[in-house]
């Protein structure tokens, strides 16, 4: 079985960007929300809302759950320099001066500042001034942002920060933790009911070549573009997670092992057929899959999960970009 990375690790509390550890999360959230239903509604005046950006995703998993405040009337800066207000000098893909927040009247606007690799909102490449609104997603190079903008923003905070515990920054699949409660959770109830269970494992081939030759926030876009192939295919009840960093499972309750294969086979041929695009460079992408069915003896997720990376193991070995199938 393959190495797996591990789990990210919890940012702490700091004082200058008010990050929040997320294992606190659950009960800061019902505090406040307790706070939040005493609260006057009319007690805010809408030219003092302030709004907030939080950070989702870093290349390196660093301050994860990083709030910051833009209020009325003021800018916010993002860069690798010292002298903006987000300094982030360890990304290097970002310029010293990457992009500017400005909250201007009713509005908050986002703009890149000539930066090398862009800015982009909810996933499209902006120029000139675009106006946020709240729960839109804006990318500076490798590091992704929320954007809030609510009377409440506490709320809408840690609701956001309840989001981040449970899903990966980049793809918006949920993320390993998610998907380890989830699979304790639907194999208990397959076991108990006894009702069909199945999981699909899949990776992209040659990861590390895209990442090599065309840098990382390539293979950045790449996993953002089959992450958004496989949430259109997979049904409200499956589970789709990222739990690695090329590496993706569907937790597929209800379904065997040939109704699992079949949708298997649906993302594969759609993954193959996508015109991955990355700028002026097309870029050939494939990805390989393996399935299994929950079967007798199996008593944990582990189980489920080493039956299915052993067939996506088997389909590497006979040429990648298929769908391996466990039988039981």
């Amino acid at each position: 079985m393959k190495d797996r990375p591990s789990r990210e690790s919890t940012p702490s509390r700091n004082s200058d960007t008010d990050e929040l550890p997320v294992s606190q999360e659950s009960g800061l959230t019902q505090t406040f929300q307790s706070a939040t239903r005493d609260r006057d509604p009319h007690a805010l005046d809408g030219a003092d809302i302030e709004a907030d950006v939080i950070l989702i995703a870093h290349p390196d998993s660093q301050r994860l759950g990083s709030r910051y405040r833009l209020s009325p009337g003021t800018t916010l800066e993002i860069g690798r320099s010292s002298s903006v207000r987000i300094s982030l000098p360890e990304v290097m893909s970002l310029s010293r001066k990457h992009a500017r927040l400005r909250y201007a009247g009713p509005t908050v606007t986002v703009e890149d500042l000539g930066s090398t690799n862009g800015t982009y909102v909810n996933g499209q490449a902006i120029h000139g001034r675009t106006v946020l609104r709240s729960g839109d997603r804006f990318q500076t190079a490798a590091v992704h942002f929320k954007f809030l903008h609510e009377q409440d923003v506490e709320n809408a905070y840690h609701l956001a920060i309840y989001e981040l515990v449970a899903r990966d920054g980049l793809t918006e699949a949920y993320n390993k933790r998610k998907y380890e409660e989830e699979a304790l959770r639907e194999l208990g109830r397959a076991l108990r009911h006894r009702r069909p269970l199945s999981m699909i494992i899949f990776d992209l081939d040659e990861f590390k070549q895209i990442n090599d030759t065309y840098g990382h926030l390539c293979g950045d876009f790449v996993l953002k573009q089959v992450a958004s192939l496989a949430r259109e295919l997979v049904r409200p009840e499956q589970v789709l997670a990222r739990v690695g960093g090329d590496e993706f499972v569907i937790l597929a309750p209800e379904t065997g092992a040939e109704g699992a294969e079949t949708l298997a086979v649906k993302l594969q041929e759609r993954i193959l057929g996508l015109d991955h695009r990355y700028g002026d460079v097309k870029i050939s992408v494939t990805c390989s899959f393996g399935v299994a069915e929950l079967a007798e003896g199996m008593t944990t997720p582990q189980d489920l999960y080493q039956a299915a990376d052993s067939a996506l193991l088997q389909a590497k070995r006979e040429g990648k970009n298929r769908v391996g199938v466990q039988r039981g």
